[in-house]
């Protein structure tokens, strides 16, 4: 029998080539996990730069305004003026409760202290905020008013003061507010006998407490 070189050298190819993919197979499994690894890297990675992104501030927030850090922000004592003719049972000035206003007096606003409402130093103004009362409990009126300034370089209160022209004005003071207007009252919820009256309907929205 005759050999031929030929066959013997396709035969150990063909050796050659089934073998190959055993090695091929084993050398891509071993290579699987850290393939693996990187690839969870990179989600990490990019998670964290998408994490980075800024939070967008609520239109008409301090921050969206003037990009002012919250960690500045000073609480203010809420105080409440009453030069109206009737007794004021409960405001807010920006969410936060004032509390109850009696009519002024020749000394006196008629309204004590609460806390507090957070402002932001720096904040553009004009600056809107909204006021909510009720003289009755059965009634309750808000508008929004604007804290034109000037502000103070160390704010401590902020006064919101009810006229009789159905005017609300707000200021922001470091020492406790002056009374404006020294008005003579007939009790501390009227300030007079008869006759007393406001604008609440005229200048800003109302509805009933606890509509039917």
């Amino acid at each position: 029998m005759r050999f031929s070189p030929l066959s013997n050298s396709r035969g150990s190819l063909r050796r050659g080539l089934r073998a190959a993919p055993a090695v091929a197979r084993g050398d891509a499994w071993s290579v699987t996990p850290r393939v693996r690894q990187g690839l969870l890297i990179l989600g990490l990675c990019l998670g964290l730069s998408a994490c980075k992104k800024e939070p967008q501030e609520p239109p008409g927030s301090p921050g969206a305004a003037g990009k002012i850090d919250e960690f500045k922000s000073v609480s203010l004592e809420i105080n409440g003026f009453n030069y109206t003719d009737l007794y004021i049972e409960n405001f807010s000035v920006a969410g936060i409760g004032g509390g109850n206003v009696f009519v002024s007096s020749l000394d006196s606003g008629g309204g004590g202290s609460t806390c507090c409402m957070r402002w932001y130093p720096g904040v553009t103004l004009p600056f809107p905020v909204k006021v909510v009362w009720t003289r009755d409990g059965k009634r309750i009126c808000e508008k929004e008013v604007l804290i034109n300034g000037p502000v103070p370089a160390h704010p401590r209160h902020v006064v919101v003061q009810f006229f009789q022209d159905g005017r609300i004005e707000i200021e922001l003071t470091e020492d406790f507010p002056d009374v404006k207007l020294r008005l003579e009252r007939f009790s501390p919820v009227e300030r007079k006998k008869s006759g007393n009256s406001v604008l609440d309907e005229q200048i800003a929205r109302c509805h009933d407490a606890f509509p039917r």
